[in-house]
């Protein structure tokens, strides 16, 4: 049976606001882009750029945003903030981060903001699942939004911290305003964390866990990226699709399965030349034109 509705799951790819901000949206469009993610701030940076959010520049992403038909856009959270973090002036530096983002995307009329869970150090597992929980308790407790913190899956050869998605539910366990938070899945950190999604049947047992751990409503965005590093390496280098050990099969699943048609995914592959992402998404696409299950 064909695709009714060929223009989901809709696929795009991170890109840079170097200039202006409202440039994203033009670079995304001449990658063929159907969503974007953005930084609002370098992301080995603290501050936002003093010209970023000039009210003209805002109304310019906006405008562009809406003719664009980017209604799902999502800001990804600077490198330096480590929510999990047990130095606490690094922890409340954090924190003021994501509040900050989270009034950004309120600004630009973004619904999702992306984090990483960060690294606890030398403290355990259940010190950083409290601790990310208590900066997420932090940053929403006076924010009136209907933005969203989606907590990305992490990967690590060192430690075993953020690679599991029952790290991600116990974190949820201790938020008091859950239904503001939800989860970004790269595709590139599960498989280097050991979640051999290469075959259909694998990928779908994740997201059938991801389902029953976090609920079907907490899936909001995907990273869709092949892996250089192989299954349970922990090597945190994401590859062309198709060109890692992933393989094809994961993202021609991610394509066809119609469980994924309302889920945005985002590249976060090489950007070897201008013209890779639209590479990557033509791959994509052609996936996406084939028979569905």
């Amino acid at each position: 049976m064909l695709d009714k509705n060929p223009l989901k799951p809709r696929i795009g790819a991170h890109k840079s606001i170097t200039g202006s901000i409202d440039l994203a949206v033009d670079r995304g469009m001449k990658s063929s882009c159907e969503c974007i993610q953005i930084f609002t701030r370098p992301p080995r940076r603290w501050n936002i750029g003093k010209d970023t959010l000039l009210p003209s520049k805002v109304n310019d992403f906006i405008i562009k945003s809406l003719a664009a038909n980017y209604y799902d856009t999502a800001i990804h959270l600077p490198y330096l903030p480590n929510l999990a973090s047990p130095n606490d002036e690094l922890f409340e530096r954090s924190v003021q981060v994501l509040i900050e983002e989270i009034n950004t995307a309120n600004l630009l009329q973004c619904p999702y903001v992306v984090t990483h869970l960060g690294s606890p150090k030398n403290q355990n597992i259940q010190f950083a699942i409290k601790r990310v929980a208590s900066a997420l308790n932090k940053a929403l407790e006076n924010l009136s939004s209907s933005v969203k913190i989606l907590l990305e899956n992490s990967t690590s050869k060192r430690k075993i911290w953020g690679r599991k998605i029952e790290h991600i539910e116990a974190i949820l366990s201790y938020v008091e305003e859950e239904k503001s938070i939800g989860m970004c899945f790269d595709t590139a950190h599960a498989f280097s964390s050991g979640y051999d999604i290469s075959s259909i049947e694998g990928l779908n047992e994740v997201v059938d866990s991801i389902f029953t751990h976090l609920g079907k409503d907490k899936l909001n965005l995907v990273h869709i990226n092949d892996s250089k590093g192989n299954l349970g390496s922990g090597i945190d280098h994401h590859e062309h699709i198709g060109k890692g050990f992933i393989g094809n099969e994961c993202f021609r699943e991610l394509m066809q399965n119609r469980r994924y048609k309302e889920i945005p995914m985002i590249l976060e592959t090489p950007k070897d030349n201008e013209k890779s992402d639209f590479f990557n998404l033509e791959l994509l696409r052609t996936f996406r034109a084939e028979i569905t299950h």
